[in-house]
């Protein structure tokens, strides 16, 4: 028997000191060449985890060359995995640096606080009548149904509520948005 088989045998058994010993820093390199040197820690964290799953499935593996396997593609796909979070991190950051972004993502939040906050100060049944409408998509009928009121009540309701709202926002976004030019 040589010491590759050994290191199965062992390791069924909850030794891991020839694992360690033997195949563990080749592991670490090749985590290493794939991260980047500046990486060493999140390799031997993509290490650690392809272990620990291999760990999980000691009595699945048939030969040694299985098990080794297993561990490099273990790593592997943490190393994807890294990559891709870094990468979609990357492009988050990118888009928060730029300006622009920047910019009219603040304005759209603060348009839409301006727009919540002029349907909440809509009259009771004007505003349940605009957000049944207009936020929820039911129709008329569906409203006049549940609120107990007559399908030309809901469109008085209705009109009264994008009147009142067209009236206040239309001074509240003009001034916002010269504000923030």
């Amino acid at each position: 028997m040589n010491w590759e088989e050994q290191i199965l045998i062992d390791f069924r058994k909850g030794k891991l000191d020839l694992l360690y010993r033997e195949v563990y820093p080749g592991l670490i390199l090749y985590a290493v060449k794939y991260l980047g040197g500046e990486s060493e820690f999140l390799a031997e964290d993509c290490v650690q985890n392809a272990i620990f799953s291999a760990w999980q499935r000691r009595t699945k593996f048939d030969s040694v060359y299985t098990f080794k396997s297993f561990l490099y593609t273990s790593i592997k796909n943490e190393i994807i995995s890294i990559h891709r979070k870094n990468s979609a991190k990357e492009r988050y950051v990118s888009q928060l640096e730029n300006e622009a972004f920047f910019q009219n993502s603040v304005i759209d939040q603060e348009a839409q606080t301006i727009l919540y906050n002029a349907i909440e100060e809509l009259p009771e049944k004007a505003r349940m009548v605009f957000e049944m409408s207009f936020i929820e998509g039911l129709k008329n009928v569906e409203i006049a149904e549940k609120l107990g009121l007559s399908d030309s009540s809901v469109k008085k309701y209705k009109a009264s509520a994008l009147d009142f709202l067209r009236e206040k926002l239309e001074s509240t976004l003009f001034s916002f948005l010269f504000l923030s030019l």
